[in-house]
This record gives structure tokens, C-alpha cells and sequence, in this order.
């Protein structure tokens, strides 16, 4: 005689034991892969600062005292806001704020604006278009110096 409700089916048993190791192995599967992708990581990290103090700088827009002080002159308040201080390379980061209505060229950031030939601001080309666009600029101020024109 069987009672109704008392017996449980061995695949149901075997259903949620597979269910647990299946979920016990991914859980240690994602642990390893963590620590795994954490290292790399680390060591990559730590060749780019490596790698960053040794590699040439780019020089610093302002370079003496007289060119802040002109920079401070030029802002609407007369007041430039230190961003950050950069102890590696002695360097002071300044932020300056402008209304989207003051910056008509599409900006993204990072981008760097410059005065174009017709005196609009335009975005300056970075990458091989900027290193093309500052060998030409070099070849027209040379032109400019040795004929004139």
C-alpha cells in the first residue's frame, strides 16, 4: 500500500543535487577567473606608471609665473581652480569651465581646442592628423619666415 504525497521521485533528488553542484561550480569558477584577471591587471597597471615616469613628458602650458598671471588676467573672474596636483611630475592641474554656448565646436573629452588660421576655435587634430597638421604649420611659418608671405 502506497501513501499518497510521501514518495519523491529519484530525478527530482538527482535535479536539485545537480542544481547545487552546478551552482557551486560556477561560484568557484568565478572566484578563480577573479583573482586570475586581478593579477594581470595589477602588473599592467603598475608597467604603465612604470612606463609613464620614464616616456618624455609633454610640456606644461604654463611655464613660468608670468604666464599664469597672464591666464589668471584672461578668465572673467580673474580666478583659475586648482584640479589636481600631480606629485610624480610636479605638476599643478588647473580646471577651467566654459558655458556649452561659449564652445561651438563639437567637443568630446578629452579633445584640445585651438585657434584656426580664420580665428574660430576648432578642435586640434590629435594622433597622425595632428602630427601631419603640425609639420604643415611648421612648413608655413618657415615659408612665412624666409619669403614673407
Amino acid at each position: 500500500m502506497k501513501r499518497a504525497g510521501t514518495f519523491l521521485p529519484l530525478w527530482a533528488l538527482q535535479f536539485v543535487i545537480g542544481m547545487f553542484a552546478v551552482l557551486l561550480a560556477v561560484g568557484i569558477f568565478a572566484a578563480v577567473i577573479g583573482s586570475v584577471v586581478r593579477g594581470p591587471s595589477t602588473f599592467f597597471d603598475e608597467v604603465g606608471k612604470t612606463v609613464a615616469r620614464i616616456a618624455p613628458q609633454p610640456k606644461a602650458d604654463i611655464r613660468s609665473d608670468a604666464d599664469l598671471k597672464a591666464v589668471i588676467r584672461a578668465l572673467p573672474d580673474g580666478r583659475l581652480r586648482v584640479a589636481s596636483i600631480i606629485t610624480e611630475q610636479d605638476r599643478v592641474v588647473f580646471t577651467v569651465t566654459a558655458d556649452r554656448a561659449a564652445v561651438k565646436a563639437a567637443v568630446q573629452p578629452g579633445d584640445e581646442l585651438r585657434i584656426s588660421r580664420g580665428g574660430d576655435v576648432e578642435i586640434a587634430p590629435t594622433g597622425i592628423p595632428g602630427l601631419v597638421d603640425r609639420i604643415q604649420q611648421a612648413i608655413d611659418d618657415l615659408r612665412r619666415s624666409w619669403f614673407g608671405k
